[in-house]
């Protein structure tokens, strides 16, 4: 959920006088339950009718920016679980110096997409969409039904994301010019997956080119895999409609160790 122990009403107040007095609101985020997920419907609202936003395009830009940011939590967890699965083959293969040697790993980019080549990606994703699942479950009160087995599953997982401090940040911005939403994740993308995005997005322009962009999200087109998959293509609608280049302004890099999406609109695009 969106992490501010506060009511509501409250966090879109605070939400609202960030805005307003620093022009930009900040949230940190480690899941997205259903009550976070109207939380941040809620702080949606308001922030486009306080800033006289158009409504029209709420509903879509709204699905969109969850999407993105499920695809971030998605992300860090199948980080994570690849470097747990790193480590249990060093181990096997008994090296020595193991904490130290996974930091040299995952700090070169070209040593973690060697690694990477050594997990079975099938075993990897099960083991991602299960805990995910797990979680899902115990946050929405049906921990009771969990088994012994689960449970010990998913405090593994969850001492693994403290470990690595895996979070997510979700900001939104007033320029004077643009309005913009950046979705930060702390974990950073593999090479692959950059790839994989990069080519759905550019089935998704040529489709645009076209004229037939909504058959992207048809079964021939819509990439089900973790990294690309429906938020991202969502976004580019959302451009293709305002009549923008969603490549020239919506970006996903890696820098620093981290994820950076960032969705910049025009303010006159937006406005009422």
């Amino acid at each position: 959920m969106v992490r501010q122990q506060l009511p509501t009403e409250e966090k879109i107040r605070k939400s609202l006088q960030k805005l307003q007095q620093d022009r930009i609101a900040v949230f940190r985020i480690n899941a997205l339950t259903r009550r976070g997920r109207d939380e941040l419907m809620a702080i949606f609202t308001a922030i486009f009718s306080e800033f006289g936003l158009n409504p029209a395009m709420l509903f879509n830009l709204y699905t969109a920016v969850v999407e993105i940011v499920f695809n971030a939590i998605k992300a860090n967890a199948k980080h994570v679980i690849f470097k747990d699965e790193v480590r249990k083959k060093l181990i096997r293969q008994n090296f020595t110096d193991i904490e130290e040697l996974l930091e040299v790993i995952f700090r070169e980019e070209v040593l973690r997409d060697f690694m990477s080549r050594h997990i079975l990606p099938d075993k990897l994703k099960r083991r991602v969409n299960t805990v995910l699942r797990l979680a899902e479950k115990k946050r929405t009160g049906k921990g009771d039904k969990l088994t012994r087995a689960e449970l010990q599953q998913l405090a593994e997982f969850n001492y693994l994301l403290k470990k690595e401090n895996a979070m997510v940040h979700l900001t939104f911005a007033l320029g004077e010019e643009s309005i913009i939403i950046n979705v930060v994740n702390d974990i950073p993308i593999l090479p692959k997956d950059m790839a994989r995005i990069e080519q759905s997005r550019s089935t998704h322009r040529r489709l645009y080119e076209e004229g037939r962009s909504t058959d992207y999200f048809g079964p021939d087109y819509l990439d089900q895999t973790e990294s690309a998959g429906f938020g991202i293509a969502m976004a580019d609608e959302i451009y293709y409609e305002m009549g923008l280049d969603p490549l020239m302004y919506f970006t996903i890099t890696a820098s620093g160790g981290k994820t950076l999406a960032v969705l910049r609109f025009p303010r006159d695009k937006m406005a009422l």
